[in-house]
């Protein structure tokens, strides 16, 4: 592109980061295209590209106005069919021998600058992946968190078999990451998440696809909101608001990382869980086995926990390291996506810890009602995360339990909270008493 001014250049970025089709690419092909991208100018009257010729590609309008002109009937005169101006945007881009040719004459309505995506790009406004170009080879997380595009503003999950699920219901974190990923796709690529806060309306199906509708509420210079809702089979069953915002620099501070030992000095998850599996009661064996699904796709390494066969109270209270398995790509949406998806895992079990006694005797029934979080720096989901969890109030059925989240340098870099819904079974040898009426 032509050498311009910071602030030019900068009003560029917005405008091609203000696009939609635009919006949904990953995040390298999108710096890509910005590279890539010519700055063309052209004066009053002059033509920009003739019907039934290709052009350059895809042209983006930044400042000045353009005429589309349609000919007449007999070939003849032209009729003025619409004024384009700034953000609007005109021509294809196709990559191969065939370009498809414009239909109209575009005229230079006044001094025009436009920028021009050419046809040799083409490949990157059609990505394989939602989140890098070229996809390689992804992980198990990156592959869950694939969105499909249906049309602007809507986007469809697929059910992947390999992808835990818990007795057919889809697990509330991959919902989180796919609803976040949604809307990310639906803002300016130089806006990041830094907050969502979400509500779990009805059980996801872990066998049905999931679609989300995006509604952009507010796209400002320096904050966006979306509202994104997810549906089954026609009904709502999860909804999410997101905010985005341009990094600036202001003031900071940070509550310290607590004192914990390494992730590499403590057991895996398959090495905490396993005895379990062998255990006599079989809603502990159920639980273990179910559980245990989570390390196909996370790292789990928990601190100072004490064995879940105890009878003695706990304090409600529990470290975690975590990372996906597997590297991600270098997208920050897909790594705060990906951090959705991984810190819902765990976090109400934290509720339970004074109760050790009542859950290892009698089945439990749990469930997530509202998941937040607050992003305050960048991270890398596929390193080890440090996420301290405590429970300050359980009652009605329902707990509310609180998080924070460390990268091992100690940089405080989310903050969570979620409710949910803890019920106590009766155990499954125990009859109920006979109906009285």
């Amino acid at each position: 592109m032509e050498s311009l001014s910071p602030q030019e250049h900068q009003q560029v970025l917005s405008l091609l980061g203000s696009l939609p089709f635009l919006q949904r690419l990953p995040g390298d092909s999108f710096q890509e295209v910005v590279e890539r991208a010519q700055l063309r100018r052209f004066g009053v009257d002059e033509l920009v590209v003739r019907a039934g010729e290709p052009g350059e590609g895809l042209y983006v309008i930044w400042k000045g106005k353009a005429e589309v002109l349609r000919t007449g009937d007999d070939g003849t005169e032209r009729h003025l069919a619409r004024i384009l101006t700034t953000g609007d945007h005109f021509g294809h881009v196709r990559f191969g021998p065939e370009k498809q040719p414009q239909k109209y004459d575009i005229v230079a309505r006044s001094e025009i600058s436009c920028v021009v995506i050419r046809h040799e790009q083409a490949h990157l406004l059609s990505p394989a992946s939602t989140w890098r170009h070229p996809p390689g080879e992804l992980s198990v997380v990156e592959r869950l968190l694939q969105l499909e595009f249906v049309k602007d503003d809507i986007f469809q999950a697929n059910p992947i078999p390999e992808v835990p699920s818990f007795w057919g219901n889809m697990y509330g974190g991959r919902m989180v990451g796919l609803a976040l990923g949604a809307a990310c796709k639906t803002v300016d690529p130089a806006l990041v998440a830094h907050s969502l806060h979400s509500y779990f309306i009805l059980g996801g199906i872990a066998s049905l696809p999931v679609t989300f509708k995006v509604e952009r509420i507010r796209s400002g210079h320096t904050f966006a909101t979306r509202h994104v809702q997810a549906t089954q089979k026609g009904k709502v069953c999860f909804a999410m608001y997101a905010s985005f915002q341009r990094i600036e620099d202001g003031l900071e501070h940070q509550y310290p990382m607590p004192p914990t030992a390494s992730p590499n000095e403590l057991p895996t998850y398959e090495e905490l869980l396993g005895p379990l599996c062998d255990d006599p009661r079989k809603h502990i064996r159920q639980s273990a086995t179910s559980c245990l699904q989570m390390g196909q796709t996370l790292d789990l390494r928990y601190f100072n926990r004490r064995s879940q066969l105890t009878n003695e109270p706990q304090e409600p209270r529990q470290r975690l390291w975590v990372r996906t398995k597997g590297k991600l790509g270098d997208d920050q949406a897909l790594h705060r996506s990906a951090a959705g998806y991984a810190f819902d895992w765990s976090f109400l079990e934290t509720a339970m810890m004074p109760h050790s006694k009542l859950v290892n005797e009698h089945p439990v029934f749990g469930f997530s009602i509202d998941h937040s979080i607050w992003f305050h720096r960048p991270f890398r989901a596929d390193e080890y995360l440090l996420f301290v969890m405590e429970s300050h109030r359980a009652c009605n059925s329902r707990a509310l339990c609180f998080g924070q989240v460390y990268t091992q340098s100690g940089e405080l870099v989310a903050s969570l909270a979620q409710e949910g819904t803890i019920r106590i079974l009766p155990p499954p040898n125990e009859k109920l008493p006979n109906a009285k009426l």
